[in-house]
C-alpha cells in the first residue's frame, strides 16, 4: 500500500515554460523540491483520513495505539517521484503498521468498504505540491538570470 506521486506532464502544462527556461537544471530542481516538500504536504492529508478503530459495538474509540497518532509512513525518493508507504511488514507482527492496507483497500471481513485514504490524501495535496514546485522552479530561474 502506497501513495506515489509521479509527474504526468499533461497535467502540468503550466510548468512547461519554466522547465524549458531551466533546461537541464529543471530535473534537479524538481527532485530537490519533491524531496523537501512532498512529505510535509501529502502525509498530513493522508493521516487525517486514516480511520480509527471503534469498539465492537461501534461506540467509542478502541483503547489502543492508532496509526493516526504515530509516524506511520516512510518516504522513498525516485527520479521525479516520491513514494509514501506505510511502515512495517506483515500485519500480524507487533508494532507493524502494515495492517493499514486492509481499511485502505477494503480487505477482510472487518473492512467491507475501501477507504482509499492514500489516494484521496495524495489527490488533496497535489495542487499545493505542484504550487511549491512552481515556486521552486521560478526561484531557480531568477537565480540563474
Amino acid at each position: 500500500m502506497a501513495a506515489e506521486f509521479e509527474f504526468n506532464h499533461s497535467e502540468f502544462d503550466r510548468l512547461h515554460e519554466n522547465l524549458i527556461q531551466l533546461g537541464d537544471k529543471a530535473e534537479e530542481t524538481m527532485n530537490n523540491s519533491l524531496a523537501k516538500r512532498a512529505e510535509d504536504v501529502i502525509v498530513p492529508r493522508i493521516t487525517d483520513l486514516i480511520p480509527i478503530s471503534r469498539n465492537s459495538n461501534g461506540q467509542g474509540v478502541r483503547d489502543k495505539i492508532h496509526a493516526r497518532n504515530l509516524v506511520w509512513h516512510k518516504k522513498e525518493l525516485g527520479n521525479l517521484s516520491v513514494t509514501i508507504k506505510s511502515k512495517g511488514g506483515a500485519a500480524n507482527k507487533r508494532g507493524s503498521l502494515g495492517y493499514l492496507v486492509f481499511p485502505d483497500e477494503g480487505r477482510g471481513s472487518s473492512n467491507p468498504v475501501a477507504h482509499h485514504f492514500m489516494a484521496r490524501g495524495l489527490e488533496e495535496g497535489t495542487p499545493e505540491l505542484v504550487g511549491g514546485l512552481q515556486e521552486d522552479l521560478i526561484r531557480r530561474i531568477e537565480e540563474e538570470l
